[in-house]
Order: C-alpha cells, then structure tokens, then sequence
C-alpha cells in the first residue's frame, strides 16, 4: 500500500509539473501576443495616418504624406523612432505626437515584424576597444560628422547631423542603414567587431569634458593657443579703435586730428 500510494503522489508531481509548464508556456505566447496588439494598436493611432494602415503610404497632406514602408528594413523603422525622428511631429500644421518610449517602439516593432514580415532584424553592439574605433572612425566618418561626432556640413551642403548622445543600437542601425543621404557601410567594409569599437570610440569620445570655448576637440596645447589668438585679436582691435578716437570730423566730407594743429 505505501508503495502504490508513493506511485500516485509522483504521478500527481508529473502531471502537476506538466500543467505547470504548459500555463508557463501559454502565458509566454499570451505576453507576444499582447506586446503585438499594443504595437498595432500604437501603429494604427500615431503612424498609419501618414504611412496607411497596410504600410501602403500616400496618407496624409504635404509633410505628411508619408512613404510607404512595405520594403523597408525593421532597422531603418527602428532607427526612425529610436532617434525620435518618427513619429514626426508638426506643430505648424497642427499636428503634435508626442515620441515613443523604448516600450512603445520594440510593441510597434514586434507588430511589424509580426504582421507584415518586414525584412531585416535590430542589430546588437558587443565590446569594443575605443582605440582602434577612433582609427576606423576618423577614416570612414569624421569627414562628414566630425572628429567628436558633433555634426557639420557634407558635400551638396547637406547637413550632417551629431552621433553625441545617440545609444549604441542608434549608431550601428545608421551605419548599416545609410539613412537619407548617407552612404550604408556594410560588413566588407565595417565587420561586426570594427563597428562595435566605432560605438566605443564613440562613447568615449561623448563622454570628454568641452573645452572652456564648447569646441570638444581642443586639447590643452590647442586651447592655449586658442587662447593666444584670442587676446592678440582683442589687442588689435582695442587699438583700431584707440586710434580712431584720436581723430574727429572737422566738417562733413572731412577729417582733422582732434588736437589743435600747430605750425612750427
């Protein structure tokens, strides 16, 4: 009899254990499932009113008229809402939607993902060594957004816009992307691990005190310098302009000194 009752107690133990797993399991499939009716749900409200409901685009009015996103890479939509640029806002159209936070944008992504198959995936940024990314940076980005990462002006005055403050994600999604008109680096010409020490030269590199004038840049010697320069133009100019005082117009069309002129 004990033994028949310790077989029942094991069996109760398995079967137990086996609902147990299969609740876990369901719940896991009901949490995706949620996060997908909330993206959607997010879509539909602030994103399908430019770019349609079935990612069709040509919705709504001039800057609005959103492109459609049935081909686009689920990076180059991630990167769109990671840097705040999507949503869009327009005040002066009466439009104002405020930005995602990251919950919002992976819901809206797994409904993406999930709904339309978008190809692509959201990349991952491992270790780096900062200084091997400030060699590979300086010789594939800093002519276009500077030493520092501070933006500026590129070729056909188009403006290049700063990597200061972008997170990780944001740097390899826009390097692999080539978002607007910049160039897409793919891994023949930044692999894996030369991008993530970019990330890291990078990160050091937003993190380095400014100078006392702003400019990142500058390191001691240059700042001395910097500053040489500066007090020699103030120098210059207050005697410009101690000179200039020295003389008065007599009359219109004329000048004389301001001190009385006498012959000897």
């Amino acid at each position: 009899m004990p033994r028949v009752l310790a077989l029942v107690a094991v069996a109760l133990l398995v079967v137990g254990w086996g609902a147990m797993a299969g609740a876990q399991e369901r719940a896991g499939r009901d949490d995706g499932r949620d996060e997908v009716v909330r993206g959607g749900e997010l879509f539909q409200a602030q994103c399908a009113t430019c770019h349609g409901t079935r990612l069709e685009g040509g919705h709504g009015e001039g800057d609005l008229d959103g492109p459609p996103m049935t081909d686009l890479d689920i990076a180059y939509v991630d990167l769109t809402m990671r840097t705040g640029r999507m949503p869009v806002l327009a005040p002066e159209v009466g439009v104002r939607i405020d930005q995602l936070d990251d919950e919002q944008r992976e819901a809206i992504n797994a409904y993406l993902l999930a709904t339309f198959d978008l190809p692509g995936e959201i990349p991952t940024v491992g270790a780096g060594e900062a200084a091997r990314g400030q060699e590979l940076y300086v010789r594939n980005c800093a002519a276009c957004h500077g030493a520092a990462g501070d933006g500026g002006i590129a070729g056909g005055d188009n403006a290049v816009p700063p990597l200061a403050g972008l997170d990780p994600i944001a740097l390899v999604e826009g390097t692999r992307i080539g978002p607007f008109t910049m160039p897409a680096f793919d891994e023949s010409v930044l692999d894996v691990q030369q991008l993530d020490d970019i990330v890291a030269y990078l990160a050091l590199a937003d993190a380095a005190p400014r100078s006392a004038v702003g400019v990142r840049e500058l390191d001691q010697v240059g700042e001395a310098l910097f500053a040489i320069g500066l007090a020699l133009l103030a120098a210059v100019v207050l005697w410009v302009v101690s000179r200039a005082r020295r003389w008065s117009p007599a009359e219109p069309g004329s000048f004389a000194r301001s001190e009385p002129f006498e012959p000897r």
